[in-house]
């Protein structure tokens, strides 16, 4: 509704309000002062909109893109006459990136219809490049010649294409001969057995979030949301859940989320619980943690140091921080390898999880690439990071059996301690153990 016709009701109204009653006529002049009011409001807004300078500013057109971007440039040049810097440049080699684009070009190729769209290959390396700098958008806007927004909508539509690419490809898929799998190399690399994943949070710092509160502000003073990781020892992400609150603890993130119920229920299709030695104890699958995580028949946790540790506890404290530390290394090749990590992501919440899923995935694309795994038709297991429940509904099932469960966790973490002692010892363990090396 336009100027012209708000004045032509409001003469029409004003002209019939003549003929009616007095408490008629009031109504009547209530709705043309509405209109009145509107009509001022679309005056005020005539006179404060500018005009569009420009429809596409001259430096991010697609003549200029193409003669001073970067893409059609220095990522050329560097392809070209210097590998090593365009592995610095995206954290890949330039066959690895063409492995990845002819992946992910069928989902982020644009059709033209009146403007000559942004080329595939210019939308991943804009993405790739955001996430291996940390910079801000701003700046790789003007050294690729695109639109700040236009940036922020690639990133978020490149981000959300590496996930859904790759999540059937680079993530494991829980079935018992993955499973062995994951456990024989933990027993080849880290000499534990019967271990399925090493369990750990990071905290993803971020800007901080409109109207958050404290939602996001953790213990270290920083605003950010969780990611809770399974790793297997070849520092690959096996499990991920991405984006709770920063505030939250790894442990209750690890309740709120489905990993729990799924090891309680066994619905991850673990392998039966073997004999390991000729004590006739059968040892179950576990996940190893730290201190932070509740000690279950399917968690491993080291022993309390608080307390007086004999040399077998510390034997078993040893033994199980070098499985833990698989994930703490994935962690670090992750924040190494993509440096929007090591400083808070000036996006959205929403961009920013999808820049950690982007980020996993491309870690482990990477990864197995580089240690020349054939088994990409693994599919991946992922828990929910937009709708999480507060409470586990496995956790609240199992409360009235919680004195059963600690007893039996307790009796699986003694026989693995004496299992290490005695059936399965390192030479050098004694050392680290009595040096209080781990």
């Amino acid at each position: 509704m336009n100027e012209k016709t708000i004045l032509l009701i409001m003469l029409k109204k004003l002209q019939t309000a003549k003929n009616l009653p007095t408490w008629h006529a009031v109504s009547v002049f209530e709705r043309v002062r509405k209109l009145y009011l509107g009509f001022v409001f679309l005056q005020k807004q005539k006179i404060i909109r500018k005009k569009r300078k420009f429809w596409v500013r001259p430096m991010f057109t697609h003549v200029m893109r193409h003669l001073q971007g970067a893409s059609d440039n220095l990522v050329v040049e560097m392809q070209i006459n210097d590998r090593e810097k365009f592995f610095n440049y995206f954290r890949m080699t330039p066959e690895a990136f063409q492995e990845l684009l002819m992946l992910v070009e069928p989902r982020i190729k644009k059709k033209e219809i009146c403007r000559i769209p942004i080329s595939p290959r210019t939308r991943l390396q804009l993405t790739l490049r955001w996430l291996a700098s940390g910079d801000s958008l701003a700046s790789h806007s003007y050294a690729f010649r695109i639109a700040s927004n236009t940036a922020s909508k690639i990133v978020r539509e490149t981000c959300t294409a590496l996930w859904e690419v790759l999540k059937d490809k680079v993530f494991l898929q829980p079935t018992t001969e993955n499973w062995q799998q994951v456990a024989d190399e933990f027993q080849e690399i880290c000499q534990f057995p019967n271990c399925i994943g090493s369990l750990d949070g990071k905290h993803i710092n971020v800007q901080a979030p409109p109207n958050s509160g404290s939602s996001c502000y953790d213990y270290k003073g920083n605003h950010s949301i969780n990611l809770l990781a399974v790793s297997d020892a070849n520092c690959c992400f096996s499990i991920v859940d991405i984006g709770a609150e920063g505030r939250r603890s790894d442990a209750g993130v690890f309740a709120s989320s489905n990993l729990a119920h799924l090891l309680d229920t066994n619905s991850l299709q673990l392998p039966p619980d073997r004999h390991l030695d000729n004590s006739g104890f059968k040892f179950p699958y576990v996940i190893v943690g730290d201190e932070a995580f509740p000690l279950t028949s399917y968690m491993m946790r080291p022993y309390s140091r608080s307390g007086n540790l004999t040399v077998t506890k510390k034997i078993f404290n040893y033994r199980l921080s070098r499985a833990r530390r698989t994930v703490e290394c994935s962690f670090g090749i992750l924040a190494a390898r993509w440096r929007i990590f090591r400083r808070p992501i000036i996006a959205h919440i929403s961009t920013a999880k999808l820049a950690v899923q982007a980020a996993t995935a491309v870690h482990n694309f990477l990864m197995k690439r580089e240690l020349q795994l054939e088994s990409t038709e693994r599919t991946y297991s992922v828990l929910s990071s937009n709708e999480r429940n507060v409470t586990s509904t496995g956790i609240e099932n199992l409360r009235n059996c919680s004195v059963r469960r600690n007893v039996e966790a307790i009796r699986i973490r003694d026989a693995f301690a004496t299992y290490f002692e005695t059936s399965n010892p390192l030479d050098w363990q004694w050392r680290k153990a009595l040096n209080n090396e781990y």
